[in-house]
């Protein structure tokens, strides 16, 4: 099963979409939420709709910074991933629906998406691990880790751009990080690349990585 852009599904479910769409432009999160978990449903692989399913829930109010608030994501966390620990190695996508089940019930948490980028990496999902990665960024925004997830997968996505502005940031805060020093100039190069331009490819890895 490959992914599908919006404008692969049926005509009729693009127009859901559009409508959906129009009523998130209104405030009508709790509709957005529900049409668009009725047709992941049935159409798991469709990117677009998870893609407009997350930045539904994005709009909401999640930073709860009261303990009681932070205990209970927590908790939900850990249990999400002790629940669907076993899908990943026998049924990836189970796993997507699952996630998917957890964002319906505005779930938006770490654990959800990291598992939906496992999923979408056992599936061969590009745009789904990247949706998840740059939601856990959202999620984690001070956080290494995400940042450097992302990046690998953006260069892997043909998005090296991308993926420059994130280890920038993670050199900016960890000059010594040899990871992003690696990834860095794998991305300049694919930059580089991009814009038909290979003799510049050494100076432009050397010019981030120095500014960074």
């Amino acid at each position: 099963m490959k992914e599908l852009a919006n404008h692969e599904l049926d005509e009729r479910l693009q127009k859901q979409i559009l409508q959906a769409r129009e009523a998130l432009k209104k405030g009508g999160v709790d509709y957005v939420v529900q049409v668009c978990g009725e047709l992941l449903k049935n159409n798991p692989s469709a990117y677009e709709v998870r893609a407009l399913l997350c930045e539904t829930l994005s709009a909401l109010d999640r930073s709860n910074s009261s303990t009681v608030g932070w205990l209970k994501n927590k908790s939900s966390g850990v249990q999400f991933k002790v629940s669907t620990r076993s899908l990943l190695k026998n049924n990836p996508l189970e796993l997507v629906h699952r996630c998917d089940e957890a964002l319906r019930k505005k779930q938006a948490l770490p654990e959800v998406f990291l598992a939906l980028e496992k999923a979408g990496y056992a599936l061969g999902w590009l745009e789904t691990q990247v949706l998840a990665c740059q939601a856990v960024v959202e999620l984690e925004p001070e956080k290494s880790a995400p940042r450097l997830a992302l990046a690998r997968i953006l260069v892997e996505a043909k998005r090296p751009q991308q993926a420059i502005d994130h280890l920038e940031w993670v050199l900016a805060k960890e000059p010594a990080n040899g990871e992003a020093q690696t990834l860095l100039k794998n991305a300049s190069v694919a930059e580089t690349l991009q814009r038909g331009n290979w003799e510049d490819t050494e100076t432009t890895f050397h010019t981030k990585a120095k500014d960074a």
